[in-house]
């Protein structure tokens, strides 16, 4: 058998980074744009719209990103939607810093422009990494190359979080802008360091083949566990503000520091899955819905901000193990010229629950503070059933 090549740091950094700043931006406005869309007379309603909304967007685009990534250059490809990930938050960093004076209506409808960009483009980073990954990686150890870049999506929503918490004070403004710059900076490691497309063999048509029959229940997973993950914190600082009275810089800077705890554990987790040989992703599936369940359920009655922080560490933990156990499990079921079409499905479905998330959440807000944790504990219970479903790829690993 032929031996699977390595990348090089730099062209591995490359792959990457794109990744990173899409995922950083996600996780800025994840608890931000709430805080800003109240200075500038939006609704909450209008912002889970506008957060929602947009991730539909990138579910239409994730798939046809995915295909093409088969067929045309990934270098050239992200070359591309780099750029343009940059774009959206300069634009909110404009809107929200109000630099120019508009009303509430208009507001809406460049925010919203903002993030359809932000969404459509960042859409297609995360299919053409994991082809990336899948290309360099052995079947053995598919699931702890998949931990690796679960890992840098994860550090990409971490630094979004900090960011947010150490800008709070600032305005979220500043923070847009930042990611932004580091945007133009991941653009020109891109254009730098990752390397043209290396000649595809000629594959049967099995090996280019999307498994749907096989990888729904996964799809399924990714679709209900990412509304479940999206629902709580865009309600964060608004909890903070109607429970405690907080204003809203202040309500801004702890919903940063609740979420960059969170995802400190994401990341510890899948730092530990990189390290080690996992070989069944369904065992991941069980143990995280599982730590995700108990994590809500003492979310549900925490009373301050320590006792937030510690429930987001048990269920950033608890997820840690979803996405890299689902994105193995979907690559070694799909074959060689297949990897971006999956890709592209998941981050479909990825999408799909990061639009609803938001939407579910702030709608159900209006009803109780404490109904959009309720419906993540019964999703987190949806997707513990579907494990009883999905194939275990031990087998096909071996």
């Amino acid at each position: 058998m032929k031996s699977t090549p390595s990348p090089s740091k730099p062209e591995l950094a490359a792959a990457l980074s794109g990744v990173i700043i899409y995922t950083s931006a996600n996780g800025f406005m994840t608890g931000g744009l709430s805080v800003a869309g109240r200075q500038l007379g939006l609704s909450d309603v209008e912002v889970g719209l506008i957060l929602g909304l947009g991730a539909l967007l990138g579910v239409i685009a994730a798939p046809g990103w995915g295909y093409a990534s088969e067929l045309w250059s990934r270098r050239k490809l992200m070359l591309w939607a780099v750029p343009m990930v940059a774009l959206g938050p300069a634009i909110m960093a404009v809107v929200t810093g109000e630099f120019l004076a508009l009303s509430a209506g208009v507001a809406v409808i460049v925010l919203g422009f903002a993030r359809l960009i932000q969404a459509v483009f960042g859409a297609a980073l995360i299919p053409l990494a994991q082809g990336y990954v899948a290309d360099f990686t052995q079947r053995a150890r598919r699931i702890r190359g998949m931990g690796g870049l679960s890992a840098a999506i994860s550090f990409g929503t971490l630094c979004g979080s900090a960011l947010l918490w150490l800008t709070g004070r600032l305005g979220v403004a500043s923070g847009f802008a930042i990611i932004s710059g580091f945007g133009i900076v991941a653009y020109l490691i891109v254009l730098t360091y990752l390397p043209l497309s290396r000649p595809r063999p000629t594959l049967p048509r099995e090996e280019t083949k999307l498994p749907v029959a096989r990888i729904w229940p996964y799809l399924a997973i990714t679709l209900i566990g990412f509304t479940c993950y999206t629902t709580v914190p865009p309600i964060f600082a608004l909890r903070l503000m109607d429970h405690f009275r907080m204003d809203a810089g202040t309500a801004a800077g702890q919903t940063g520091l609740v979420l960059t705890v969170g995802v400190v554990a994401v990341c510890l987790a899948q730092v530990l899955i990189t390290m080690r040989d996992f070989h069944s992703p369904i065992t991941m599936l069980r143990a995280g819905s599982t730590g995700i369940f108990m994590g809500l359920v003492m979310l549900l009655y925490a009373r301050g901000i320590f006792a937030m922080c510690v429930s987001m560490i048990v269920i950033g933990f608890a997820v840690g193990f979803l996405a890299p156990a689902v994105l193995g499990a979907i690559s070694l079921i799909g074959g060689q010229g297949a990897q971006g079409k999956i890709g592209g499905v998941n981050m479909a479905a990825r999408g799909l629950g990061s639009a609803l998330g938001p939407v579910l959440g702030t709608t159900l807000y209006q009803t109780g503070h404490d109904a959009p944790i309720w419906a993540s504990l019964a999703l987190v219970v949806v997707v513990f059933v579907l494990t009883f479903v999905s194939r275990d790829t031990r087998t096909v690993a071996s």
